[in-house]
């Protein structure tokens, strides 16, 4: 299934988040970690908003 709006850097980017999250040891967070979760969300959320625009608003 293709997903209109989404790139192959898009792809890369979520098996390298899955990959990472995969190897996190989430009883032992320090602050870099913190950050990092935080910026992966809001890349999700950003990726999800292109995407929505792309292929709902675009559409109509």
């Amino acid at each position: 299934m293709k997903i209109e709006g989404m790139n192959k850097s898009d792809w890369l980017m979520l098996v390298l988040i899955v990959v990472v999250l995969a190897m996190t040891n989430f009883s032992d967070l320090q602050t870099i970690d913190y950050v990092l979760l935080v910026s992966v969300v809001a890349w999700l959320i950003m990726l999800g908003i292109r995407l929505y625009v792309i292929n709902v608003k675009n559409k109509q």
